[in-house]
């Protein structure tokens, strides 16, 4: 799957010719196809709701006897023709996608650097970077610290040769690197990062050990900087948004029937404090220390799938308006 992306997005870039943009149609994309069955999740999702009352008389009815709550819960759902678990679907989903889509992602930019490097050792010059609006280098975080071109600690010691790639093969890794080395490389370097503007900090954390390059003054931090942290920040906000446009709005009688169920609520899988605030916070995480490129279809999935979900609640709100007008209707003939 991650060779059929990584084919697909190819093929897009060959069409728009900036990956940046390319990743944000593939976005488009991919959130298409899966708009059905976010259709379907949120159908199923309003009708659990619908049906919140009966479930909490049943809650009451049996609050002593669990087997039996379960028993008359699902023959309700089923009564009903109600599926409490569609509602997981797109995340179950989504989520492969995701790890996939970054799979692809640190393999384009592996190879990207790969051939990058090659081409400057061939050239003696510096290489057309795929930029993509504030950010220099999609293939490199977005952030201030962010070298523009790959430092050899950071970046060349975590990739590794595979028999799927033709570029990523242990020759020519193994040639990069030691041009990554050389005081040629260290001189084309300069033009975008001076060593005099910076100082080289190597941080230790728990899984990596990145080096981060940071500017001795706030000009060079346009100047030299790859990116502005913006991705990772619009990451998490977006991330947020989106769980909380996903939660939607809950009765008081709906916040004590969850409540009854110790904490889990059926309706809604994005309704838990671990989604809530864990996944924005691991969104700016992942996004600060992926390329940009990653970031981008971070940022994007949860941007397009933010305008899906308020299409979506519109075009059932305005069903259920029409409804509750047509049965208004009915009852007034009467």
């Amino acid at each position: 799957m991650t060779g059929f992306f990584i084919n697909l997005l190819t093929w897009i870039n060959n069409v728009v010719g900036n990956y940046g943009w390319s990743i944000v149609v593939f976005t488009l994309v991919i959130r298409l196809v899966l708009l059905p069955l976010d259709i379907k999740s949120k159908k199923s999702m309003r009708a659990v709701s619908k049906i919140q009352p009966k479930l909490q008389a049943l809650q009451k009815k049996y609050a002593n006897d669990k087997e039996k709550l379960n028993q008359k819960t699902m023959e309700l759902y089923r009564k009903e023709h109600v599926s409490p678990t569609a509602g997981c679907l797109p995340m179950l989903i989504s989520l492969p996608i995701l790890w996939i889509m970054f799979s692809a992602m640190r393999t384009l930019g592996n190879e990207y650097t790969i051939q990058m490097i090659l081409d400057m050792k061939n050239t003696g010059k510096l290489p057309d970077l795929q930029s993509w609006l504030w950010i220099k280098n999609v293939f490199q975080p977005d952030s201030f610290g962010a070298t523009i071109l790959p430092a050899v600690n950071s970046t060349l010691n975590m990739i590794r040769p595979t028999n799927a790639s033709s570029v990523l093969t242990a020759e020519n890794i193994a040639a990069a690197v030691e041009y990554l080395k050389s005081s040629e490389y260290s001189k084309l370097a300069a033009q975008l990062a001076p060593a005099s503007a910076f100082n080289i900090v190597q941080l230790n954390l728990l899984f990596f050990r990145p080096t981060m390059i940071l500017p001795n003054s706030i000009s060079n931090l346009f100047q030299y900087g790859n990116g502005l942290f913006i991705l990772p920040l619009l990451a998490g906000a977006s991330q947020f948004l989106m769980t909380k446009i996903m939660n939607g709005k809950q009765t008081k009688e709906q916040k004590e029937l969850q409540q009854a169920q110790q904490g889990q609520d059926q309706t809604n899988p994005m309704n838990s404090p671990v989604m809530k605030w864990f996944f924005p916070i691991f969104s700016v995480w992942i996004c600060a220390t992926s390329n940009a490129a990653f970031s981008i279809y971070w940022m994007a999935a949860n941007v397009i799938q933010i305008v899906q979900q308020l299409l979506v609640n519109w075009y059932f709100d305005r069903k259920d308006a029409e409804a509750a007008a047509a049965a208004q209707n009915a009852s007034d003939d009467i």
